[in-house]
């Protein structure tokens, strides 16, 4: 017997309904979640003495905790690889039913935080299986190595401080409030949802980074419209930004001490690259050449939801071959290909962005407007337009112009346009 559609609708309407009912009940965290949040947290009150003074009030108010239990120390690395493979495997399940949990609530930023701890877990269980693998038969340790290099330390919450006192089922919110002052202080709105104040790097290669931003980011799509927020010294001061060109490539745009940005991009391991590094050379030239402030760059970046005003049909194909640096495939588009966005920066300003991809007569044009509001109903548009001649495959010349203008909400000009005179270098592969 077939079941009418707007049966199957109610049923599914009246389960979720449910779900959300029990969802909303109190849930005790499991171990493994609320040391995780708790050492996210000890990780943002290093950076911020507002997070430090929240804490201190949380933990005052809350009653001691009992201090850790210490685990025996396992027979051999084998029983110890295998113990860490059950503790996986049951905080995988916890985390998973709290991603389910959370999508079927229509929480999508929670969603993409717990998928960023997942991928973390399977990474680190591939890690384990391999190693596993290799140990002789019996499950016995190899002989000792000489010890791996170790990163540089990155100060350890001390026993029995403000954040080991803090009761698990108050961890969360304590967690969300760190935030937001975190947020607040590194210039962004308070509780706008893509900007992630981000937490000191702790890895040194370049997986090992990728592998943290992952855990904070969302998953794609999600990580695209979203933009972290670096402070390194701890001083409220923002030192940079990562932004998400491509799925899974993150970004870092970072203020040196002589006042330069530099960009560097972290790769997720196992994952295809798509940002090549040609493009990346051409994007840190050109926030050097047009003289835009880190916060210029920041306030062009989605952090918050994203809504397509138009959009050509081979634009995604042609906006690919460009970020891979097949310029000259990108350049095979026929008259052109553009898209308009909508969406929400750091500062949860709404803005617009135009961005066009064209052949030129020797090579490719890339044209992007971003129009920010400003005060009596104008708005400022910020444009570079970037020409790409690809001389050999070992030689690509660039030429980039900036201009900045004013206008009003119906796009008349206000004022005069200011321009910076094309910037021209090139690209060695």
């Amino acid at each position: 017997m077939r079941v009418p559609p707007i049966v199957v609708a109610v049923l599914i309407l009246g389960a979720s309904l449910g779900h959300d009912l029990v969802a909303a009940q109190p849930r005790v965290l499991s171990d493994a979640e609320c040391q995780t949040l708790r050492q996210r947290l000890a990780d943002h009150a290093r950076l911020s003495d507002g997070v430090r003074r929240s804490v201190a009030t949380t933990a005052a108010a809350s009653p001691a905790a009992p201090a850790p239990s210490t685990p025996a120390a396992p027979a051999s690395r084998a029983d110890a690889i295998r113990a860490r493979l059950d503790q996986v495997a049951k905080e995988r399940q916890v985390i998973e039913d709290q991603r389910l949990a959370a999508l079927v609530r229509l929480d999508l930023a929670r969603a993409a935080q717990l998928e960023g701890q997942r991928r973390l877990l399977e990474t680190e269980k591939a890690n384990l299986d391999k190693e596993l693998a290799a140990l002789p038969a019996g499950g016995a340790s190899p002989a000792p190595a000489a010890p791996a290099p170790t990163p540089a330390p990155t100060p350890a919450a001390p026993a029995g401080s403000d954040t080991d006192r803090i009761r698990c089922q108050d961890i969360p919110g304590a967690l969300e409030t760190a935030v937001k002052i975190r947020q607040r202080e590194l210039g962004a709105r308070e509780g706008q949802a893509g900007a992630i104040p981000l937490v000191a790097f702790k890895g040194q290669s370049a997986d090992q980074i990728a592998q943290e931003l992952a855990a904070q980011f969302g998953p794609s799509p999600a990580g695209q419209s979203q933009v972290g927020l670096l402070d390194n010294d701890g001083d409220g001061r923002l030192d940079g930004f990562v932004d998400v060109p491509v799925p899974d490539v993150y970004r870092l745009y970072r203020q040196r001490s002589d006042g330069s940005l530099s960009v560097e991009a972290f790769t997720s391991p196992g994952r295809s690259g798509g940002y090549s590094e040609v493009v990346r050379r051409l994007d840190e030239a050109t926030a050097r050449q047009t003289g835009r402030t880190l916060t210029d760059l920041l306030a062009m970046r989605p952090a918050g939801s994203e809504r397509v005003l138009a959009e050509s049909s081979r634009f995604a194909e042609t906006r690919g071959h460009l970020m891979a640096g097949n310029f000259a495939e990108a350049a095979k588009v026929e008259g052109g290909v553009a898209r308009t966005v909508e969406l929400q920066n750091f500062r949860g300003e709404s803005i617009r962005i135009l961005e066009m991809i064209a052949p030129g007569s020797t090579g490719l044009i890339v044209r992007q407007v971003v129009a920010t509001p400003r005060l009596s109903n104008q708005e400022q548009w910020d444009e570079i337009v970037t020409q790409i001649r690809p001389v050999s495959f070992f030689r690509t010349d660039v030429e980039v112009s900036a201009g900045r203008e004013t206008r009003t909400a119906a796009g008349a000009l206000v004022g005069t346009r200011s321009s910076s005179p094309p910037a021209k270098f090139s690209l060695e592969r």
